[in-house]
């Protein structure tokens, strides 16, 4: 019995020594598993991977694909592809093939279309101050437009677009100078358009200006144009000598009146919601773009109206001097029509402007 007694205890013995061991190695492991996590905290912080996201947007307007801007939209596609190193694509959908100005208007100011190239006109309905750059006279030439798109002025009025109208101006072009064209009559005085029917865009002003130089206003689509001048549904249009060229006016008018009565730029627009969801770093490189854009269209386009000009004279068309004079002064009438709209002394503060 004692034997057996011996032996239990020696067994408890070795359990004692076994467990405490193990209790033991535990507590040894425990310090470098501390130094593990100190190792770790002080391990260098490596930089958050940038954001490598990728846009593609879309872009829209009505010219055909020949016109100077048309290119200038395809520029300003390109330049924002490199300044984003390729991160945004912009897929541009010229000839009408998104609608009307009107359509791609109301698209941009709903987010539903993200760039449009389209007339200050169309912005007019939403943001109508706007009005002022379709009005009649207003600029002393096309150089005083393009500095009115570049100054201080301007771009107060364009964070107000887009916070009013949903519509971000970005780049202002050169569209060109509009002047009347028609079929029947060389007209040089506005009583001397009484009765032609004369096309315009849809908008008030243009209606307006049409009104007052005393034609009888036809508002249309731009795509439909050509074949209302061919079918007789009406007598003429206006527009300058690079859309005159593009969609072929030439071929169903004879006389280019050279009333000169507006200087018109387009403007590249961006949706305001979309814009207003983009890394800081791409809203910078639109507005480059835009900027650079519009320097790279209007560089081109006061050289090529001038050449436009003489070449509608070689494909059949004569240029009529008109009394000027007779045609200002049957549009001031418009100036206190609208200015309760364009807002008062916008008219001086733009005309101020060297």
């Amino acid at each position: 019995m004692f034997k057996k007694k011996t032996k239990a205890l020696i067994l408890v013995m070795a359990a004692v020594f076994i467990f405490g061991s193990i209790f033991s190695g535990c507590g040894t492991k425990s310090e470098p598993a501390a130094d593990k996590n100190d190792a770790k905290q002080e391990a260098p912080k490596t930089e958050a991977p940038k954001d490598e996201k990728t846009y593609t947007f879309k872009m829209g307007h009505v010219l055909p694909t020949d016109h100077l801007n048309h290119l200038g939209s395809e520029h300003f596609a390109k330049l924002v592809n490199e300044k984003t190193g390729g991160k945004v694509t912009i897929e541009i959908y010229p000839a009408a093939q998104l609608g009307s100005e009107k359509d791609h208007s109301d698209a941009v100011a709903m987010g539903t279309l993200d760039f449009a190239l389209i007339g200050m006109g169309e912005i007019a309905k939403r943001y109508k101050p706007a009005l002022i750059f379709d009005g009649p006279f207003i600029f002393r030439d096309r150089d005083h437009l393009i500095n009115v798109f570049k100054s201080d002025l301007f771009a107060k009025m364009a964070d107000e677009s887009a916070a009013k109208a949903g519509i971000r101006p970005i780049g202002g072009t050169y569209y060109g100078t509009r002047h009347v064209t028609t079929s029947k009559v060389a007209a040089k005085t506005p009583e001397e358009l009484k009765g032609l029917k004369l096309r315009c865009p849809d908008q008030p002003m243009f209606v307006g200006v049409v009104k007052a130089m005393g034609a009888t206003p036809a508002p249309m689509a731009f795509s439909e144009v050509y074949l209302a001048l061919q079918q007789g549904v009406v007598d003429g249009q206006e527009n300058p000598a690079a859309a005159i060229t593009s969609m072929k006016f030439f071929e169903v008018q004879k006389y280019l009146i050279k009333t000169g009565h507006i200087a018109q730029g387009n403007h590249i627009f961006v949706s305001e919601k979309v814009f207003k969801t983009l890394p800081e770093d791409i809203q910078k490189a639109i507005l480059e773009a835009g900027q650079e854009t519009a320097d790279w269209v209007n560089e081109q386009a006061f050289a090529l109206e001038d050449k436009l000009l003489k070449e509608l004279v070689e494909k059949g068309m004569t240029i009529v001097e008109p009394d000027r004079e007779a045609f200002i002064k049957a549009a001031q009438p418009l100036y206190d029509e609208y200015e309760s709209q364009w807002g008062e002394g916008l008219l001086e503060d733009i005309r101020a402007i060297k």
